[in-house]
């Protein structure tokens, strides 16, 4: 018993480990997340009279293919607050997929120890800049391929319907991670004839038809169809734009581990690419055969997940890495080719095998204990007075966010981008720049009452806004760094400064947009 309580005692601490970076402070310095948040908020508390959501958005749940990681919140917050289901949500998302990977492993027959491995990716360039729905849809890929070679290996009902369950919850979550779990499902229940293949394949049947639902009547869709056959951008409509392939290599480490600042990331990345090959050399020639015919079925599914991360890889450098709103699409294939490759390397035995998870063990600590001073620093260092900027705007105002100082000391890219969107997310109302307006959301601006469109990159060049000429539907507008034309607007004056922080309102008498 003790022996097998000590190792889950140790997944259990490291997987909470990866997590608590998200609890320490009140702002993840996640760069999309406050849009994500603005989103929910909307579909938690729609007929909230003073937030006036309602005034300003219509929600169409077709357009979004983000149902379950959205439903999930919006299940929570109605006991809890949004950011609390959220970062709950998210928390899950990253304990479970060292748990998912550790169920593939085990129907496969391999060392189940390997999921640990999982755990030094979990902060990586995709969750720091705020693709949540891409994070969560992983450990429901990795479920979903568990469930498929348990259903090859033995047929029943139960296991038919928790593989429809877990295919369509992972569709409904992101649609890469779908993609790579339909492929390798319907691989996998390939066996026994026409009819028996058939019979298993039922299971993805409902997750297929959401897929071609989701392509036919919704304009997210539809451009990831276009995205997916190179769409040409016949009669100057979007064409995509691809990275040569010295570039995509160079730029491939980025997307596993740019977090921080500095030479953190690229020192654990380093480290980690050494673990994977001591696993292999301890680990070459020590995996025994298995002759009998389940065992000769799992050396075959195990070839077909581990087909994965070469197709995976070659996604990468031949896919686009934008088309049209869709960004990014090729950089999301290096993080998933090695996690399918993990599956792939040998059992290690004896003392080598526990040094390697000792070793696994403290590279997941390093890259959490690293990742927690990043966001600690972020919020005591350079957060500032953002509640306070936000508290200051009243409930269901008009905001518009010019953000010129947008980056961070401690982390990638740029977590403050999207500051304007923690009004919506607090204070209600409507905000620019914002997702609402693209294909993918399930909040949509109503047309009689909603904000003029902006140009692409808006929200990257606030210098180009005009107060006067563009701002004419805002009543308020929050400002870091800068902050520009509108300090010396006659339209708006300053009613909050503190620090990078500033709010703006609409002069008294001061012309307004139609509501």
């Amino acid at each position: 018993m003790t022996r097998r309580l000590v190792p889950e005692v140790l997944l259990a601490l490291l997987a909470a480990a990866c997590a608590a970076p998200l609890f320490l402070v009140d702002h993840p310095p996640i760069q999309d997340l406050p849009q994500h948040l603005a989103a929910m908020r909307v579909l938690a508390d729609y007929d909230a009279p003073g937030l006036r959501f309602a005034e300003f958005f219509e929600v169409d749940l077709l357009r979004t293919q983000y149902l379950a990681y959205y439903g999930a919140v919006r299940v929570l917050s109605t006991v809890l607050s949004v950011e609390l289901a959220n970062r709950l949500v998210l928390a899950a998302a990253i304990v479970s997929t060292p748990y998912a990977m550790r169920a593939l492993l085990k129907v496969l027959g391999r060392d189940e120890r390997l999921c640990l491995l999982t755990l030094p990716l979990t902060w990586n360039a995709h969750l720091i800049l705020g693709f949540l729905n891409f994070i969560a849809a992983i450990p429901l890929a990795l479920l979903g391929l568990a469930l498929a070679v348990r259903l090859r290996l033995a047929f029943s009902r139960r296991l038919a319907v928790a593989l429809a369950v877990v295919s369509t919850l992972t569709f409904y979550t992101h649609v890469v991670p779908f993609a790579f779990m339909g492929l390798g499902a319907g691989l996998v229940l390939i066996g026994d004839g026409a009819r028996a293949t058939a019979r298993r394949w039922l299971a993805l049947v409902p997750a297929g038809l959401a897929a071609l639902l989701w392509m036919r009547v919704s304009p997210a869709g539809q451009a990831t169809v276009s995205a997916g056959t190179l769409g040409d951008g016949a009669e100057g409509g979007p064409v995509p734009h691809f990275a040569a392939p010295g570039d995509a290599l160079r730029e491939a480490p980025m997307w596993l581990t740019d977090v921080l600042h500095g030479d953190t990331d690229i020192q654990l990345l380093i480290a980690f690419v050494l673990l994977l090959l001591l696993w292999l050399a301890a680990g070459a020639g020590q995996d025994a055969l298995d002759t009998s015919p389940d065992g000769r079925r799992r050396a075959r599914m195990l070839r077909v997940v581990g087909l994965l991360s070469p197709l995976a890889l070659l996604a990468y450098f031949v896919a686009p890495v934008s088309y049209d709103w869709i960004w990014p699409i090729s950089a999301r294939f290096p993080l998933l080719a090695l996690i399918f490759a993990l599956p792939m390397l040998p059992r290690a035995r004896g003392a080598a095998g526990h040094v390697l998870v000792a070793l696994a063990a403290l590279l997941t600590l390093r890259s959490a204990d690293a990742v927690a001073d990043a966001f600690v620093g972020f919020e005591q260092e350079e957060v500032g007075a953002l509640d306070a900027a936000v508290a200051a705007i009243p409930e269901g105002s008009r905001t518009a966010g010019l953000i010129w100082d947008r980056g961070s000391r401690h982390v990638a890219f740029s977590p403050f981008i999207h500051s304007v969107a923690w009004v919506q997310a607090r204070r209600g109302g409507a905000v620019m720049f914002t997702f609402d307006d693209f294909p993918q959301s399930p909040v949509i601006f109503r047309e009689d009452n909603r904000p003029p469109r902006v140009p692409p990159r808006w929200e990257w060049m606030p210098e180009r806004v005009d107060p006067e000429r563009d701002l004419g539907f805002y009543d308020h507008v929050l400002t870091r760094g800068g902050p520009g034309r509108i300090g010396h607007s006659v339209t708006f004056e300053e009613v909050f400064h503190d620090g990078p922080w500033r709010v703006y309102r609409r002069r008294a008498g001061g012309q307004e947009a139609a509501p």
